[in-house]
Order: C-alpha cells, then structure tokens, then sequence
C-alpha cells in the first residue's frame, strides 16, 4: 500500500484549521444532543416505572386534575389578559376583530372552560372502577387536545394577522418572538397530556377499570419499554433519539442562543462596477412677482415710544418651512453609470458576497422616539430608489437592531452604515457608547444621523460626546468625496427643513467620515407625500441618501478588503 499522501486538487482548496475547528465542534455538539436525548428518554421510562407506589385511580386523578388547572388558565388568560400583557392597542383589537380572530379567541376561551370542569368531573370519575370512568377520562384528555390545538393555531395566526395589517406598528421581530414563545411553551405542555395518552393506552388501564383480560400488550406499554430499555426495535430507538434530539436543536436552540446569537452577515454585493459621476446644481427659484414695501403707521404724538421696523424683515415659521421646500430645483447632467470598483458593467465590489443585498439598518435606543416614520414609509422609499439609481439588488425590507447586537456581526460583514433618527432624546449606556466607538473606529462603520425635529439634536451632540470623547462635530466642506459620487453637491448637502442649522456636520477617525450627521430632517423627505415638500426636494433628498450609502460602502470595503 503506497504511503504517499493524496494531492489535492488545485480547485478544491483544502479546509483552513478554522472550518476544521467548527467541524469538530459541530460534531461534539451532535454527540452531546444525541447523549442527552437518549438519557432523557431513559429518565422518563424510570421516572415512570416508580409511579407503580401510586394507585392507577390516584394518578388518573391528578393528571386529569392538570388538565383541568392548564384548561382554567387559557379560559382565565384568552383573551383580555393576553393582549393587555402584549400591550395590545385598540388599534390592533380592531385588527383582530376584523379578522376574526377576536372572535376565535373568546371561543377558545368559553371552550376551555367546559374543558376545564369535564376533566375535573373526569378526576372524580378516575376512583370508580368502572368502564364508564374510562370513556370519561378519555373524552377530557380528547376535549383538552382540541383545545390545545386551537390555542396553538391562534398563537400562531393572530400574530401573523397584527404583522400583515400593521407592520410599522407590529414588526416581524415581535411577530417572531410570539412564534418562538408558542413553539417552546406549547412543546413543554403537551408533555403533561402526552403522558395521560399514554397512560390510557397501556394494558393495565384497561385491565384496573373493566376487568377484561388482554395478553398482547398495548401502545403505551411498548413505548414506556422502548423508552426505558432502548428496546429490540432498533429503528424506534434511533428514530426517538433523534426526534428528541431535534425538538432540542430546533425549538429549544434557538430560544437558549437568542441573547448570544450571532447576526446575519451584511454583505456587500459582489461583482465589479464603475461609478459615473452626476452634476447636481441648487438654484432657487425666482418669485413670480414682487411684492409691495409695506408700511408701518406710527402715531407721532402717542406717548409711547416705538421702534420702527421693516415688515418685510418678519417672516413666520410657516413663510420659513415654504421657502425651504419649495425653493430648490435640480439641474441633472451627466450620467451614473454602476456603483463599485473593478470597472466592470454589473455593479458591485470584486471581494463582495455572493448573493447579498443592500440593507437598510435603523438603530433602536431607549429614551425616544427611534422608530419616527420607520419602515415601507420612508426608508425603504430610499431603498427603492437606490436600486432604481444603481441598480444594485436591494433588501426585501427594511430592518432594526439593538445597538447591543451590532458585536454579534461576523467580523468584516458587519453593516457600512445603521442609520439614527428622532425628535427626543437618545439614552444610552456606557456599554452602547463603547460598542458604538468599536463599531465605528476597529470595524469601519459609519453612524448615518437624521435630526427629526425637536430638540433631537441636543441630544445627537450629548450622545456623541460620550461615543467620541474628545472629538466634535465639525462641518463638512463642500468638495468632500461624500458630495461627489455617485452625485455632485457643489454646494453640500441641501438644508431641507434644517432643524439644527443648514450644514451637514461629521466626525472624523483616521482620515473617514465615522459620522455623518444631517440637521434638516432628510428622512421626512424620504416617506410618502415627502412632508408636503416639492418632487424635485424629495429627488435631492433621495440622491444624498444614495451618496452617504456609497461612501459608507467604498470606506468599509477598502478598510477590510483592499488592505489585505
């Protein structure tokens, strides 16, 4: 037998110690399900072969007794109690009824109740001895596996119908945790009746309750043995072990990891473009006639003393808001071309990622309203029309995290930008000002802030403070590179409604913009009917969008791929 080792195939690179390391753990983690499933099988066979110190009569009565108490609690918490608990508002009742499942719910709720006193009429029938008290016992547990499967299906729509109606209001993440507290609830209850099924269908039941004899032995009593033995049926023993080891990974899993989970990477597109530059030129637009110099009369003889004033000089917050929205046009020449490097036609960046998106990702914080026109309204606007623009595939929709969860991105596919906005204030913690600082100096992530009105911008520089100790807001000059592509600002960012001044502001690490903030609420213009602000404004807006967007991919893509 040769000794030498095989030559691998230039195609086919051989795994690095890291895939092998994740192969290794992968599998011990495999073993270990497997381990455990199989003890817990064997636990639940002795666990109930030490029942036989309790009479059959009493058993039946406590688990009938259970059944009757987990009856009483859905009938007592569907569905008021639920949907106070889920802070539920009219808004989302109305939705429900609309549908139906409000409805549905009270049913649940009337029927649980009949459950519940036929399974206490069952407990009092599990001390008779007859063959009628049978029949009782198995039309409560029947009764409860209605119900429990009724309940399991309104866990499940009910969410489903809030998301679909109302997304802004009830997102997916919501939606989900619901679904996933349903999954694993529902799989830790029905042990209990699960048990009684059992129960019932074993030879000795039948025998204690009508007397008749019975030599072949029944379902349950097979699978009490094939738990707790392993059994002579080799397909049932492994096909139990990994059915429980399963429910493990998939249900159980999921909810064990969720605080520690890592994110879906963010990709950037893989492929190869060349940007074209496009002139866009601010004018203002000329008044269309001119207005008479008003006059002030002023009483010479009155005995109080005025101070004259040019009328003219006053304007009101209404004159200011219409001269901002309607005084912009854009002169457009030129032609885009396909966002990235490598000078291809398609678009994108050469070390991207198979199959990515362009994801839009708002940050949430405490103290503030984080979610101001959030979602279909307004940001995914700016998603659309940053395809439309580049032709880079875009996201299904729009997304948030925690700014806990921004670690939790596998290093260099960690989002370029997340985006910020709102009218309060921002609280965060030292810990969240330490992740922000981390994501914005070691991963090259760029914090995209939008000042929705009110006093959101003294909030902006307090919060900045702490992330950026020692460093300020400065402005940012008009020839930036963020000005010039894919679209040229001569004169900076457009002011919009200008909250807090008409100068987009930044701050800068190690030559890049790591903030980018806009006083004049850009994100109004992005939403539908743009705030009453003319098309050619929302077409401003948009396209400054799309330049921060590309700056914040051109700037991660060079720290972590051109460097390599």
């Amino acid at each position: 037998m040769s000794d030498r080792k095989p030559i691998s195939s230039p195609g086919t690179p051989r795994p690095n110690w890291g895939t092998r390391a994740n192969d290794a753990v992968c599998n011990a983690l495999t073993r270990l399900h497997l381990w455990l499933a199989k003890w817990l099988t064997r636990g639940i066979g002795w666990l109930w072969e030490r029942q036989g110190r309790l009479s059959l009569s009493l058993r039946f009565c406590i688990a009938a007794a259970g059944l009757a108490i987990m009856a009483a609690v859905v009938g007592w918490y569907l569905p008021h109690r639920f949907a106070a608990r889920m802070d539920f508002t009219p808004a989302h009742l109305r939705l429900l009824e609309v549908a139906g499942e409000w409805r549905q719910a009270l049913m649940l709720s009337r029927w649980a109740w009949v459950v519940a006193g036929l399974s206490l009429v069952a407990a009092g029938f599990a001390w008779w001895r007859r063959a009628i008290s049978l029949w009782v016992l198995k039309a409560a547990w029947s009764a409860f596996a209605l119900l429990y499967a009724g309940v399991f299906r309104w866990m499940l729509v009910a969410p489903a119908v809030l998301h679909n109606a109302d997304y802004r209001n009830f997102d997916k993440l919501t939606r989900n945790e619901l679904w996933t507290g349903t999954f694993l609830n529902g799989s830790l209850l029905a042990l209990w009746p699960l048990l009684m099924l059992v129960a019932l269908l074993m030879v000795g039941t039948r025998r204690w309750y009508t007397g008749a004899e019975q030599r072949v032995p029944g379902w349950g009593d097979r699978l009490i043995r094939n738990l707790r033995t392993g059994g002579n049926d080799r397909r049932l023993r492994s096909s139990t072990y990994w059915a429980v080891a399963i429910f493990l990974i998939v249900l159980v899993g999921p909810v064990i990891i969720r605080g520690c989970g890592r994110e879906e990477p963010y990709g950037i597109v893989k492929g190869s473009g060349e940007v074209q530059v496009q002139m866009v030129k601010i004018k203002r637009t000329q008044p269309q006639h001119k207005q008479k110099q008003k006059k002030l009369l002023v009483n010479p003889w009155s005995p109080y003393i005025l101070e004259r004033m040019n009328i003219d000089d006053i304007k009101t917050i209404h004159e200011l808001e219409t001269t901002t929205r309607d005084t912009y046009v854009a002169d457009q020449t030129g032609a885009i071309g396909k966002l990235g490097k490598g000078g291809g036609k398609g678009g994108g960046w050469p070390k991207g990622m198979e199959g990515a998106n362009v994801r839009f990702i708002r940050l949430r914080y405490n103290g503030g309203d984080w979610d101001q026109d959030m979602g279909r309204g307004a940001d995914y606007n700016l998603l659309i029309r940053f395809n439309q623009f580049t032709g880079l595939p875009i996201a299904r929709d729009t997304e948030w995290r925690d700014i806990e969860r921004l670690p939790l991105f596998p290093k260099k596919r960690s989002p370029p930008f997340v985006f910020m906005t709102g009218r309060g204030n921002i609280n965060i913690s030292d810990r969240e000002a330490k992740i922000l600082r981390e994501y914005c100096e070691i991963e090259g992530g760029m914090l995209f802030i939008d000042n929705g009105g009110g006093h959101f911008g003294h909030s902006v520089r307090r919060m900045l403070s702490r992330v950026f100790p020692g460093k300020n807001l400065v402005d940012i000059a008009n020839d930036d590179p963020i000005y010039q592509a894919p679209f040229v600002f001569p004169d900076g960012a457009p002011p919009f409604w200008h909250h807090d001044g008409n100068r987009a502001l930044g701050i800068r690490h190690e030559g890049r913009w790591v903030v980018f903030y806009h006083p004049g609420d850009i994100n109004d213009a992005w939403k539908d009917g743009h705030s009453g602000a003319a098309p050619q404004v929302a077409d401003q807006a948009y396209k400054l969008g799309v330049n921060v967007i590309y700056y914040a991919f051109n700037q991660y893509y060079r720290r972590h791929y051109e460097q390599d």
